[in-house]
């Protein structure tokens, strides 16, 4: 789970610094003790294991400890770290030990590998007690079983998913290691069993390898491999070509202006459009083509479609007494939405990281941050990237959680958590379960926060960027090492970095104010240093977070892709005001309202957050929404709030196709009419349930350049895949004219009781 340090605030490790033994902590039963120390060892004797010896966790995953006792003496516990038996064995006293009544033995699993504390307590009549501390390193020298039921399928010509059956291990298992063709393996963590293969090559040979890797970084002794071969390149269609996207595609081909008229087109065996010759046909540089010739070409984009599904496509061609003179077709699959954090990294760190706690590491660093982070005067690395701290005795002996807190303490790992933070401030820590839904709801990305994640008492922090920290503790909640999580965050930071369940404990006190625009906030603010907001009570928490991602969002963009774009107070304002109509078109009363938990919030630019050209579309959904005002008539304020429908089925359910104010006499006459080479823009969007008219209040209509048709589906599609809005759901439409004039990208954020997630950033511009 994970903490995200910034970059800016850490430095590079210190070359000269000696690792030296990290300091455990001392079971509570054996406080104030230093291995190896005996007190009233007349009583109690341990005979195995010896201090500081290396013992080998068995077929089980345990280790064994024996001793004898005194005739007057009775046993009381054992502990390993966190970790109490009061279950033993007793028998008889080993031959010519006088006064020793029996002798005791136990066996348990240690709550991690390397180097374990041992508290072996006694009681002996009138309350005397006899207490035995001793140090040990436990090791792991067993492997994993080989891994079976390697199989190879869903081949195609450029790809390949392998998938095997789940691999045993004495104490546990960290995942399993994929190559392919010998080259660099690819890791899962335990709770994946399967991995797709890309880049291939059509029609070629290759062989991938499996083997499971325990905690202890053991691997199964024999790889378990399956060859295969590639399929063949796919015929490309006659006179049809495609260019999938992540939201639809665009189909090309020449026309035969002797005979075509017009072209039926259709999708998936249905019919999807009806046009004439001239309204797609295009010259080689992509203008109007008038006259059309045979060397120009139709382009007819497809859309809106989900990402990566599979279409048909087929085309008739109409001559001018309406039979079918030639038809062609094809298949086609959409792109997939890029991931904020692809699966290679996600699965590494999930794995490695739930290693490092069983190895008795304090921090694992994610691969991205390795060298920028500084890391501890004397921490040990157990392997790369993880380390056991010389000092992390106040973190270990808060972890796992008894109950939500402030740390007042200090060690290495709590010094570099209030090194990260503003002064004055200290780490936090709360219970977060240990399930996907409670990460997603709870944990957002920020500047500061860290996640535990623990396999039995043993805890490791992971320090990762900030999206890559969300996404493994999601991903985490299916290894087989995670037993809870446990949230750490950093006390009183900015708007969007602490946790609400943290401020609950902090700031218990209700914090009310009368509205947004009253609020003493200014866009001029350093928005990273103000830590006095104290609102996870307040009822304008929500709308604050929302105005304080889109204030640093776009002053970030317009820095780093020099936009000709500034917020003054009359902009603020403006954009107050709209998150204000927004929010209450969110919570769906009367009056203005601040937002609920949980939204999420597209901000349309004039291109795509990906480039594409968008200012047509864009000065649309602002025009709209009112022009930076309240719109008109007021009911189209419910479009701040439009809900997303797969494929368009709210609205094909209700009777209306894609070309709906076409199609429609009761849409007619409209602004779309008669438009060449335009297409026609519907806001709210045509995949929503409050489009066409669906809700009594008929959708709005411009024309808009042919070039905006795709880019339109593509950013939507994104949207939908990198903020995770599912079927049915609803978001807001925050349209910002400044913005879409700077020809600014559009971009998409989370709003979460802890802050903000910016899962639609704008990518940088080649």
């Amino acid at each position: 789970m994970s903490l995200a340090l910034p970059v800016t605030l850490l430095g590079l490790p210190s070359t000269g610094a000696a690792a030296v033994e990290p300091v455990k902590v001392v079971p509570a039963a054996c406080a104030g003790m230093t291995p190896p120390q005996e007190e009233d060892h007349a009583s109690i004797r341990v005979d195995a294991p010896e201090h500081g010896a290396e013992v080998a966790v068995d077929e089980e995953g345990k280790i064994d400890l024996a001793g004898v006792l005194h005739k007057h003496a009775t046993m009381v516990d054992v502990s390993v770290g966190k970790l109490v038996t009061t279950d033993f064995t007793f028998g008889p006293p080993p031959d010519g030990v006088a006064n020793w009544g029996s002798s005791w033995k136990t066996r348990l699993r240690p709550p991690e590998l390397g180097t374990n504390l041992v508290c072996t307590r006694a009681e002996r009549q009138p309350k005397r007690h006899a207490q035995v501390l001793r140090s040990i390193k436990v090791v792991d020298n067993i492997p994993p079983s080989n891994v079976s039921g390697l199989t190879v399928g869903d081949v195609t010509a450029y790809s390949a998913k392998a998938s095997w059956a789940a691999a045993t291990d004495n104490y546990g298992l960290g995942g399993y290691e994929i190559t392919v063709d010998g080259g660099v393996a690819h890791r899962t963590n335990s709770g994946t069993r399967s991995y797709t293969i890309t880049g291939l090559a059509p029609e070629t040979e290759h062989t991938v390898s499996v083997v499971a890797v325990d905690l202890a970084g053991n691997r199964s002794p024999t790889p378990a491999t399956a060859t295969f071969r590639t399929a063949k390149k796919p015929p490309e269609p006659v006179g049809l070509k495609f260019d999938p996207g992540e939201g639809g595609a665009l189909a090309t081909w020449h026309p035969d202006p002797a005979y075509d008229v017009t072209y039926r087109a259709f999708l998936d065996g249905a019919l999807y459009e009806e046009f004439s010759l001239k309204e797609y046909c295009e010259d080689a540089a992509g203008n109007p083509a008038d006259p059309c010739t045979a060397d120009s070409i139709i382009g007819f984009p497809i859309e809106p479609l989900e990402e990566q599904t599979s279409h048909t496509f087929r085309v008739d061609a109409i001559d001018k007494d309406g039979k079918k003179v030639r038809d062609f077709g094809g298949e086609f699959i959409t792109a997939a939405v890029e991931p904020a954090v692809p699966e290679a990294v996600v699965q590494q760190v999930t794995s490695e990281g739930s290693q490092c706690s069983s190895q008795g590491g304090d921090f694992y660093i994610a691969p991205s941050l390795r060298g920028k982070v500084e890391v501890p005067a004397g921490a040990r690395q157990l392997f790369e990237g993880c380390y056991a701290a010389a000092d992390a005795s106040c973190i270990e002996d808060n972890l796992p959680l008894d109950e939500d807190k402030k740390l007042d303490c200090d060690d290495d790992v709590t010094d570099m958590l209030k090194k990260a933070a503003p002064p004055g401030k200290g780490p936090a820590v709360g219970h977060l379960d240990g399930i996907a839904s409670a990460v997603e709801a709870q944990f957002v990305p920020g500047g500061v926060q860290t996640v535990a994640w623990c396999a039995q008492s043993a805890c490791a922090l992971l320090l990762a960027p900030p999206t890559v920290a969300v996404e493994t503790a999601a991903a985490a909640a299916g290894t087989s090492a995670v037993a809870t999580f446990v949230v750490v965050t950093i006390v009183g930071v900015v708007i969007g970095v602490a946790l609400g369940v943290i401020w609950a404990i902090l700031f218990p006190t209700p914090i009310a104010i009368g509205g947004l625009l009253e609020y003493p906030i200014h866009h001029d603010d350093d928005l990273t240093k103000f830590d006095d907001w104290h609102l996870d009570k307040g009822r304008w928490y929500n709308s604050l977070k929302v105005w304080q991602q889109v204030i640093t969002t776009t002053k970030e963009v317009t820095a780093r892709d020099t936009l000709p774009f500034a917020w003054d107070d009359s902009e603020d304002a403006k954009l107050k005001r709209i998150i204000d109509a927004a929010c209450t078109a969110q919570r769906g009363t009367q009056g203005i309202a601040a937002c609920d938990d949980d939204v999420v919030v597209y901000v349309p630019g004039g291109r795509t957050y990906g480039g594409e050209p968008l200012k047509e579309t864009g000065t649309h959904i602002v025009e709209a929404l009112g022009n930076g005002s309240y719109p008109q008539p007021p009911g189209r304020a419910k479009w701040f709030y439009p809900g997303r429908s797969q494929g368009g089925k709210a609205a094909v359910a209700a009777g209306y196709d894609h070309k709906w104010y076409d199609d429609n006499p009761r849409f007619q006459p409209n602004v779309c009419n008669g438009r060449v080479a335009k297409t026609c823009d519907e806001f709210p969007f045509w995949a929503s349930d409050q489009a066409v008219d669906l809700t009594g209040l008929t959708a709005s209509l411009k024309v808009v350049p042919k070039a905006e048709t795709l880019p339109q589906a593509h950013d939507l599609s994104a949207f939908y895949g990198k903020c995770k809005v599912k079927d049915t759901d609803k978001f807001i439409v925050l349209p910002i004219k400044p913005w879409v004039e700077a020809n600014g990208p559009s971009f998409g954020f989370r709003v979460n009781p802890g802050g903000t997630d910016l899962c639609m950033k704008p990518k940088v511009l080649p």
